[in-house]
């Protein structure tokens, strides 16, 4: 077995190597100073966005913290968990299966394999992320292309159904007469019916839901969409489509235009002056006026 200094060094490197590669995915955490194992336990925490090949998943990214608590090339000595906001039942099968994973990987006995662990997480995810089949809940949405797909959310669990009465009960009640036993029987048939009514509401709350995460993943494909069209686009993408004053101007004008016809002659008639002998008036002999 390889000495505490050694582990160390070596636990060391494939820390900044992590941190190196996933930079602003990856977080630390040590015991305080004051603690007697500083710096152990060492926590390594990496957020595993969704991978392509997991979009029909509706779960946006997967955080797993990986934790050393003792200098030793063993599953005992490692721990596991997942951080993210899911149900406890998902969250502990999701860690269990990674720190088997974990545990196989350090009987190779070359390393820590931390970056192996996160690289098989990131690539399963779609598999742990649905371990849990009481949490998945399935509807049809819509891709990126506008196609139909099936597509999967994570929900609490539903609750086990409450144990029925026990059939002693209905043994005490034999020497009853027979109008309570039609009671009872009227009992039992109400208590069906309310049966009936509890799956019937449980079914319509199912439909809502799908119906919600349906209309909340077509609005994320929209947004999706019109951010790729406005990196395509650039900075004119991202500008107000419109016209200028101007230009609205000159779009108002010719549509006057049109509407009122092309005036061909832009000057008026040339003004003449009046001829009163020509119109035959006489000019009056006392004030000179025409008349």
């Amino acid at each position: 077995m390889a000495d505490g200094d050694a582990l160390k060094k070596a636990l060391q490197s494939e820390v900044v190597g992590v941190k190196k590669r996933w930079t602003d995915e990856v977080k630390l955490s040590k015991a305080p100073q004051s603690s007697p194992t500083y710096p152990l336990p060492i926590g390594v925490t990496r957020i595993i966005p969704r991978p392509d090949d997991a979009d029909h998943i509706d779960v946006d990214d997967l955080q797993i913290k990986l934790s050393i608590d003792v200098l030793e090339l063993s599953a005992e000595a490692v721990r596991v968990e997942c951080l993210s906001v899911l149900p406890e039942i998902v969250r502990n099968s999701v860690a269990a299966r990674i720190r088997e994973v974990w545990g196989t990987e350090l009987l190779r006995a070359c390393g820590w394999r931390l970056e192996a662990v996160f690289e098989w997480a990131e690539h399963n995810y779609g598999e742990l992320v649905l371990l849990e089949g009481s949490c998945v809940e399935m509807y049809d949405g819509v891709d990126t292309n506008g196609m139909t797909i099936r597509r999967y959310a994570i929900i609490e669990a539903a609750a086990p159904a409450l144990a029925e009465e026990d059939a002693d009960d209905d043994d005490d009640d034999d020497d009853d007469d027979d109008d309570e036993d039609v009671g009872d029987d009227e009992e039992n048939e109400g208590n069906e019916d309310g049966d009936e009514d509890d799956a019937v509401r449980k079914e319509r709350e199912r439909l809502e839901r799908i119906k919600l995460l349906a209309e909340a993943e077509a609005e994320r494909q929209w947004r999706e969409q019109r951010r790729k069209e406005a990196e395509e686009l650039g900075e004119a993408g991202r500008q107000q489509l419109g016209v200028s004053k101007k230009q609205q101007q000159a779009l108002i004008k010719e549509k006057q235009e049109k509407r009122q016809g092309t005036r061909l002659r832009k000057a008026g008639a040339k003004a003449n002056k009046f001829d009163a002998e020509a119109a035959g008036k006489k000019a009056n002999k006392k004030n000179g006026l025409l008349h």
